[in-house]
């Protein structure tokens, strides 16, 4: 029964929709389809919220020292 159901699925490749995909040749030779949110790789993602993350850390803590809630 599910053997049927996925058989089924893969005969339909009638999508009219494109992803922000580009195709990547691996290095076995296997093609695959490279998924971009935003325009940006994964390694890209994880630099902008780690800069995102420092900035908060940052200005929080700049907003503490001038409010005097913390010192030093």
């Amino acid at each position: 029964m599910l053997d049927e159901l996925r058989r089924s699925t893969g005969d339909d490749d009638n999508f009219d929709f494109d992803f922000d995909a580009d195709n990547v040749i691996r290095e076995d030779g296997e093609e695959r389809a490279q998924r971009l949110f935003l325009g940006m790789t994964a390694v890209e993602r994880m630099f902008i919220s780690i800069f995102l993350f420092m900035n908060v850390t940052v200005l929080g803590l700049a907003f503490l020292l001038a409010t005097g809630r913390i010192r030093f």
